[in-house]
């Protein structure tokens, strides 16, 4: 209720009503994401798209003598206006921010209300630029990003990536490539400063590895499977190391050299009825299967998105599928509840069965389709032949996590390409 009267000053609310329905809602299914946190939301008559409210239980929740709710020590309560259609991908992205554990301790520990409402206003508010000029090694940083410009120019670079998150401080980074596409890609800056940094695009992309190609990989796909750049560029990507605190690194990609065996002449990278959104969730939860394991155990995992119809003559259950009953909305990659289960799910052997728009079919499924004219590279086992062939035979997306080396590889049309390095062998 304390919540709730926060947003009496920007709608007119039945405060009775909408915490009767909030907990009937946690009564039929828990909002809490494990973590200390829980995100109860509700789709009522609004004049806004969505309202949110942030609070802090020292000493966690007392709900009915469930002891879910004990470890729960920041409640993000919110509401959304009926026929919206962005409540998924507004749970998604909050999910995104709080897999950080240091962002959630940052918000549990503050002793007072106004070092609380600090946090919050750092991690979710607008974050202004430490500086429009550079201060740490002021000359080699402007001689690096310049000799940048000119390499990448002369390359026939259209379009520069930046990747600042090591950096000990920002700066207004797009005034030194004049005429060039800029991209910031980061999982720090909200999208609406991106003019204070003098860029163009934001790509919200989390590196789960040491490695700065990781990130890189995925920050392109997603790139081209918005239309941010196309399949016949070059790009300059420009990154930070994170014992140097300034750009240290230039790379440059030729786009249809690089990915050219995820391109041909009647598919695109990714299938039209698949949302960038959709690819981006898959692709991060892969990585997180992929650098987390289960209870310290290294898991592999597949995943095979596109049109059901067609993938469904090719897979066959081995157990009792355990999404069968449940709403669309609740078994929707977009939903952030749902990463702790496929998480469990993925121990399971077997691939999961995702729909074009998000939506889990089946886990621990059997893949029979065509592998005639399938050449893999040697030491790779039937997980990736199946996940060549049907991606083949059904032009659809698979990805792949190799239980033995943590690489994330995907696969279209019967072509792959890794998306992060091995960690082992």
């Amino acid at each position: 209720m304390e919540l709730l009267s926060r947003f009496s000053k920007t709608e007119k609310i039945d405060h009775d009503a909408v915490l009767q329905e909030l907990i009937a809602r946690e009564k039929r299914a828990s909002t809490c994401l494990g973590n200390g946190i829980a995100i109860p939301h509700l789709k009522i008559p609004l004049h806004r798209p969505c309202l949110f409210a942030i609070g802090r239980c020292p000493n966690g929740i007392k709900f009915e003598d469930n002891p879910e709710y004990e470890d729960v020590r920041l409640v993000f309560l919110i509401l959304f206006k009926e026929g919206w259609d962005g409540q998924l991908q507004v749970l998604a992205h909050l999910a995104r921010e709080l897999h950080d554990s240091h962002k959630i301790l940052s918000l549990i520990h503050p002793q007072s209300l106004s070092l609380f409402h600090k946090k919050c206003q750092q991690i979710f508010g607008k974050k202004k630029p430490t500086n429009t000029g550079i201060h740490l090694s002021s000359k080699g940083q402007r001689i690096f990003l310049r000799e940048a410009f000119r390499l990448a120019r002369s390359s026939g670079c259209q379009s520069i990536f930046l990747f600042p998150d090591a950096l000990t401080e920002w700066f207004i980074f797009g005034k030194y490539f004049p005429g060039m596409k800029r991209i910031l890609v980061t999982e720090r800056l909200q999208e609406d400063l991106l003019s204070e940094y003098g860029m163009d695009q934001f790509l919200s992309v989390s590196n789960y590895s040491r490695t700065r190609l990781v990130q890189m990989h995925g920050a392109i796909l997603i790139a081209l499977s918005r239309g941010f750049v196309n399949c016949d560029e070059k790009i300059c990507c420009i990154g930070s190391g994170s014992e140097s605190g300034h750009f240290d690194c230039l790379i440059l990609v030729d786009v249809a050299a690089k990915y050219k065996a995820l391109f041909d002449t009647r598919r695109g990278l990714i299938p039209k009825d698949i949302p960038p959104e959709v690819f981006e969730r898959i692709i991060a939860i892969a990585h997180q299967i992929a650098a987390e394991g289960r209870e310290g155990k290294p898991l592999g995992a597949m995943f095979i998105i596109g049109n059901h119809a067609k993938i469904k003559r090719y897979y066959k259950s081995l157990i009792l599928n355990p999404f069968q009953g449940y709403p669309r909305q609740e078994r929707s990659v977009l939903n952030p509840f749902i990463d702790e289960t496929i998480k469990e799910f993925a121990s399971i052997d077997g691939a999961f069965i995702v729909c074009s728009d998000g939506v889990f079919e089946a886990a621990g499924t059997m893949i029979n389709a065509p592998s005639r004219g399938i050449v893999l590279p040697g030491g790779l086992g039937t997980r990736h032949t199946s996940a060549a062939a049907i991606s083949k035979a059904t032009d659809s997306l698979a990805i792949v996590v190799s239980q033995s080396t943590g690489q994330v590889t995907l696969f279209r049309n019967g072509r792959m390409l890794p998306l992060s390095e091995k960690v082992i062998g």
